[in-house]
């Protein structure tokens, strides 16, 4: 009975140890294993999660690389865009300097026979009224110079001495040589006077000049008029005034100081 007893218990043992190895052999057939916090680990979805986290990062490198190869070709297209600008402003201001030479010297040979004209020490007596601009085609008629073509333009400037008017007119031509010219045309248009000389050669500001006479009916009596002209470089001076009295002429012409 005893042996028996102890038989049993033999293999209640045995039964129960062989319960606890097929309880483990369990776990491990199901493919779990505990973790440190007590929880089961899949190794199916940590694999999946890799996965994942692998294509990510592909995914990366690939967006990486698109914009290495995109970007210099866009930097390119930008700085060629902005070199372009650059050019342009340039050639806007060449073309710009060309085309304005010949208006740039117009106006200052204008503006060089306006400073001319205007005298700023005046004789005693005599006022400046003001200038005006004289142009190629008004030139040519006054002087009788259609045929000389170097004329470039001129200035008149008007003074006043009491009650008689003076005009001063500043000529420019292109060379001296033009500016004989222009005097000669101007003398060949008056006629020979039946007494005296026309003209009269004078000398002042250490040059000489060509006094004309004219003569006018003033109240039914003839009176004279004077007039005198000249050249200096590449200008043309011309003084005259309504008066009998050729000395404020000369004076208002030696104030020049051409």
């Amino acid at each position: 009975m005893k042996k028996m007893v102890a038989l049993i218990s033999a293999l209640v043992v045995l039964m129960v140890a062989f319960s606890g190895c097929v309880g483990d052999n369990k776990s491990t057939v199901n493919g779990t294993e505990p973790n440190s916090s007590g929880e089961n680990v899949n190794p199916a979805g940590s694999t999946a999660n890799v996965s994942e986290l692998n294509e990510s990062a592909v995914n990366v490198t690939e967006s990486s690389s698109l914009e290495a190869n995109v970007n210099p070709a866009e930097s390119a297209a930008n700085n060629s865009e902005l070199n372009n600008p650059s050019v342009s402003v340039t050639d806007s201001s060449n073309s710009g300097s060309s085309t304005n030479t010949g208006s740039s010297t117009n106006t200052n040979s204008a503006e060089n026979a306006a400073n001319i004209s205007k005298l700023e020490n005046l004789p005693s007596g005599f006022e400046y009224v003001g200038s005006f601009s004289l142009n190629t085609a008004d030139i040519k008629i006054d002087y009788n110079a259609e045929n000389v073509s170097e004329v470039v333009g001129g200035t008149e400037s008007m003074y006043k001495y009491n009650d008689s008017d003076f005009y001063m007119d500043v000529i420019e031509l292109e060379n001296s040589e033009a500016t004989t010219n222009l005097i000669d045309a101007y003398k060949s248009s008056f006629k020979p006077l039946t007494e005296g000389s026309r003209f009269v050669e004078e000398s002042f500001n250490g040059h000489s000049a060509v006094r004309i006479a004219d003569y006018v009916t003033d109240e039914g009596t003839e009176v004279p008029r004077y007039t005198y002209i000249w050249s200096n470089g590449n200008n043309v001076f011309v003084v005259t005034g309504n008066t009998a009295d050729d000395s404020l002429v000369k004076q208002l012409a030696e104030a020049t100081g051409y």
